[in-house]
């Protein structure tokens, strides 16, 4: 089954022309469309992942002869081996200077600064214990690369972490550097047949506020920010102060109380 799109092409792993007799001109046919799926064949293979996780470069080798490696190709396993690795270094120089990041955990695309510092706290937060896997790869036109992928902790599935990237890479001169990155991260919550019942609630309350609708839809984290003004506003000055005043004032009076016990029980053991 092939999905395509203006700039993209994709073909599934598990397709495979066969002809239905041998004539000359299907079985031409054949070897052009077979020329085609070998430049879209999905990578997974070449990027097979160990028992703990990381990327197996032992496989790598061993299939060098059956899958031709790409300039792509190379750059999708070092990228995520510099992710397991914990290797910044390696990992700037394979993104591009005006690289962006558009995950779906966030509400707006992450501009170039905080692209870097995304994929900073993301090595600190997996640690030593926490790699990615690399599941289906399939290699699109002009330099795209889609990505299924998941992340294990010494070999076991953590849950809600597999998900699905989209790497758009450009030239720089004789280098392929990743310029976008689209990230579709798997949702923790799971509605099941409820989806398509929240879909119609939403959709009709978008249809009976359609001003509240356009505003919330152009900027979503605009409905947080009264909330935001009345902390500033009320509770950071005046119930932030009071509560911290009667924390401190219970635990002065625990003290006081643990004192005077110790007291209590000093003279209780004299008059014994």
């Amino acid at each position: 089954m092939n999905s395509t799109s203006p700039s993209v092409s994709f073909q599934s792993p598990c397709f495979k022309l066969q002809a239905l007799a041998p004539q000359p001109r299907l079985l031409q046919l054949s070897r052009r469309q077979e020329t085609s799926r070998a430049r879209t064949k999905p990578l997974h293979a070449a990027l097979g992942a160990d028992r703990y996780g990381g990327l197996n470069k032992a496989n790598q080798r061993d299939i060098d002869a059956t899958l031709p490696s790409s300039p792509l190709s190379d750059v999708i396993h070092e990228f995520y081996s510099s992710l397991n690795d914990k290797n910044s270094k390696r990992l700037d120089s394979l993104i591009a200077p005006d690289c962006i990041v558009e995950d779906t955990a966030y509400y707006k695309p992450l501009d170039v600064k905080c692209t870097r510092i995304y994929f900073k706290r993301l090595m600190e937060s997996m640690g030593d214990n926490v790699k990615f896997v690399i599941g289906e790869v399939c290699q699109g036109a002009e330099h795209t690369a889609a990505v299924m992928w998941r992340l294990e902790w010494n070999g076991y599935v953590i849950p809600f972490t597999k998900g699905c990237s989209f790497y758009i890479c450009s030239e720089n001169g004789a280098v392929l550097l990743i310029r976008k990155v689209h990230i579709f991260d798997e949702s923790p919550l799971k509605p099941g047949k409820w989806a398509l019942n929240l879909l119609n609630i939403v959709t009709y309350l978008l249809n009976m506020f359609p001003k509240m609708a356009e505003g919330f839809l152009k900027d979503p984290e605009a409905v947080v920010q009264p909330f935001v003004k009345l902390y500033n506003f009320y509770v950071e000055p005046f119930i932030l102060p009071f509560l911290a005043y009667y924390t401190h004032f219970w635990a002065y009076v625990a003290r006081g109380l643990t004192v005077v016990l110790h007291i209590l029980y000093s003279l209780f053991k004299r008059l014994i």
